[in-house]
This record gives C-alpha cells, sequence and structure tokens, in this order.
C-alpha cells in the first residue's frame, strides 16, 4: 500500500467490541472510523485512537436499510477520501444483517467484512446453521423452528427447560429480544403463540445443563483468500445469569477440540471471514450453542492472548493479502465490568462477584472490556454516562436511551 487504508467500523453500544478494534488498528497507525447505528459516538470519540466518530439515528430494532450505507458511505469518503480500499467491520447481528443485504449500495473501495451470501444466508439463521452442524457430525441440542401453530405443540413437548431464540436477528417481531429461557410448558406455549401474532420466527432448544466453566468458546479468523485458520480457545468462568447468556470473566486456554469443531463447521458452511463458536461440554459431549459469522464480542480476549481477528480481517480486505499465521496463543483473561454488574443485580450474591473480581486480579494476561490505562477517557466519560442515568433513574426518570440490539 502507498498509503495506511483508513477502517470504517459500523458499531451500537457494544463499547467493549468496539474500543478494542479502535485500539487495535489505531495502534497500528490505522485511521479509524465509527458510524454509529444509534447513540454512542460521544464515547468513542474519547479514544486517542479513533480518527473520528459519528452517529446515525436509526429506529431501535428496526433494519437500518439502504439509506443508513448510503449514508455512511458518504460521510466515510469525506472523511477518507482518495482511493485506498476501506475495510468495513460491522460488530453486531443487526449491522451484519444490514451489510449482507445493502452492502452492494457501498462505493467500490469499500470492502465489507462479510461472508458471501450463501455462508451468509445460512449463518445468518439459526435453524439452518443447527441443521447444517448435525449434518456435519456436531452435537446439536433438540430444537424446532416455530413458524406455525403446529410447531407449538412440538416444541412445547420438548424437555424443560428451553431456550428461545429470533430465528435470525430480523425474525424477533416487534420486541426485540435475544434470548428467553422457559421451564414451564403453558408459559412456553403463551410466549410462543404471542410472537407468532407478531410475525417472528424464533428457534426453541433444549437447554444443556451445567456450569458457566462448562462453556468453551473459540475466536477464530478464516482467510478469505486461501482459507488459513487462526483460532484462539478459551472457557467462560461467569455468565451475567445463571442460566447463560454475556460472559463476566473467562481466560483463554487450548482446547484442541472446541478448536476443530469450529473450523468443521465454517468449512461446512463455506465461511470465511471473523467468527466466534460456543458450546458447553455435558454428560461427556460438546453441545454446539451457536456461531456468530462476524467479530465475536469477545474478541479482544483472543487478541490479548495474540489471536487478533480484527487485525487480520483489516489486514486481507486492506491489502489482498492473506495474514501471517499467528503464534500459538498464550494466556489471558478478559473481565466485562457490565456484565458483572447485571450478574449482581440479578442475582445479590456478592460473595461469589468478590470471589470473581479477585480470581480475575491474579489471573495472567489481563484484559478489560472498555478500561485501558493507555486510552482511560473512553472508560471516564461512559462511567459519567452511566452515573447520569443512575441519577435520572433515582430521581424517578426512566434514564434510559433504548437497550441495545
Amino acid at each position: 500500500m502507498s498509503s495506511v487504508s483508513p477502517c470504517l467500523v459500523l458499531a451500537e453500544e457494544t463499547w467493549g467490541s468496539t474500543l478494542h478494534v479502535i485500539r487495535s488498528l489505531g495502534r497500528r497507525g490505522v485511521p479509524v472510523l465509527v458510524a454509529v447505528a444509534g447513540r454512542g459516538a460521544a464515547i468513542y470519540r474519547h479514544s486517542r485512537h479513533c480518527a473520528a466518530a459519528r452517529d446515525f439515528p436509526v429506529e431501535p430494532w428496526s433494519d437500518p436499510g439502504e439509506g443508513f450505507c448510503t449514508a455512511v458511505a458518504r460521510w466515510a469518503e469525506g472523511r477518507a477520501p482518495g482511493g485506498e480500499p476501506l475495510p468495513v467491520l460491522p460488530l453486531s447481528d443487526r449491522l451484519l444483517e444490514t451489510l449482507h443485504r445493502h452492502h452492494h449500495h457501498l462505493p467500490d473501495r469499500f470492502r465489507p467484512a462479510v461472508p458471501d451470501p450463501e455462508a451468509a444466508e445460512l449463518l445468518l439463521d439459526k435453524a439452518r446453521a443447527f441443521a447444517l452442524a448435525g449434518d456435519h457430525g456436531l452435537a446439536v441440542p433438540p430444537w424446532v423452528a416455530v413458524s406455525t401453530a403446529a410447531d407449538v405443540e412440538v416444541a412445547a413437548a420438548l424437555r424443560l427447560p428451553v431456550v428461545v431464540r429470533p430465528r435470525r436477528w430480523s425474525s424477533s417481531g416487534s420486541r426485540y429480544f435475544k434470548l428467553r429461557v422457559f421451564d414451564d410448558a403453558g408459559e412456553l406455549r403463551r410466549a410462543l403463540e404471542e410472537w407468532l401474532a407478531d410475525g417472528a420466527g424464533v428457534v426453541v432448544q433444549e437447554q444443556v445443563p451445567g456450569p458457566d466453566e462448562a462453556v468453551e468458546w473459540a475466536i477464530f479468523h478464516r482467510s478469505y483468500l486461501d482459507g488459513r485458520f487462526a483460532v484462539c480457545t478459551g472457557r467462560k468462568r461467569r455468565q451475567d445469569a445463571p442460566e447463560g447468556g454475556v460472559m463476566v470473566w473467562g481466560r483463554s486456554e487450548p482446547i484442541p477440540e472446541v478448536a476443530v469443531l469450529a473450523e468443521r463447521l465454517a468449512e461446512a458452511a463455506g465461511f470465511r471471514g471473523p467468527g466466534g463458536l460456543e458450546c458447553k461440554v455435558h454428560d461427556g459431549r460438546r453441545w454446539l450453542i451457536e456461531l456468530n459469522p462476524r467479530l465475536e464480542a469477545i474478541h479482544f480476549v483472543a487478541a490479548r492472548a495474540g489471536v487478533d481477528t480484527a487485525w487480520m480481517a483489516y489486514r486481507e480486505l486492506a491489502t489482498g493479502e492473506a495474514p501471517d499465521a499467528p503464534a500459538p496463543p498464550s494466556t489471558a483473561a478478559g473481565w466485562l465490568g457490565g456484565a458483572w454488574l447485571t450478574r449482581l443485580r440479578r442475582t445479590g450474591d456478592w460473595r461469589t462477584a468478590l470471589a470473581d473480581a479477585v480470581r480475575f486480579s491474579v489471573a495472567p494476561g489481563k484484559v478489560f472490556a472498555v478500561w485501558s490505562s493507555s486510552d482511560p477517557l473512553p472508560w471516564l466519560a461512559l462511567t459519567q454516562r452511566l452515573l447520569k442515568r443512575l441519577a435520572v433513574r433515582l430521581a424517578g426518570g426512566t434514564g434510559g436511551e433504548g437497550r441495545q440490539p
């Protein structure tokens, strides 16, 4: 490259994931532009590694659509004129699906980090992804895709408790949700009937029992050019809800079986690019939970261990050259403070919360989702925002700015 190509990051209020992309690329001299679907640019602008950030108002839970892509492209072209390739990294399911549908409206220099259309359609649809995994020998908990009244009774016959997720981001109906757990068949039927009436399409799946430590993950990048597979595996130590959810903290560790599962599923789907897989060990088997065909939210833990999938995707899209194979991952531990507070609020279990903080404090290779001693201003700005919201709530107001997809 005669000059360093900028990078366009499509973000929401996904603080840790976005900040680590900004820092990873910015430290290497890449001008990072952040386009936010909704609000949040003020936080990202505080990073000394962010070249520019702007909010693009969109309706909550809606497909930002062609207009969003066009407006973002116009802004990015103005901030980074020239002919260099401009990689585009989406950091949420909603923005990945938006790029998948509308990236052809972007100018030719824009290089979206999206899978091929066939792979995207396959992996954005949880029912199709589960079917593919089962066909290729992966253990998938029993599941039912619910789109008709007849499906409701089939789903209600699954072993309780069950987990309900939208079949894809855009199929949650008018009331967005990410995950719901049911342990009563009557409540499950009523909820499914309401979702059907609302036009939603969901997947109901038997919940895999076991402690938080039974959840394993793989953060990976499969080269767009030659299919080379780089992966970091690890284990969750705590999640933000007893039934599962966002990682509170976890550690990288070599789990070859998980690396094999991730590569097998990526190859079966024809997927290339950055992604993440989650599975859970129970009864001597590894059960697939999900595969995300985008930068995983905890990609910064893998980056701290030496497998920086954001940098790999950028380099490949910016230069047209396959990234170098990374060294074997080292030990790293990641902490998400917001998830820690959520778990504490839900359970009131101070003893476990403090024990987790102590265990993380002595773990090697520590990395925080938001805090960075070399780039502290985003953390300070976010803390100030959260304290203001808390003050409004205590005063009797709503204090909310909407949930994040």
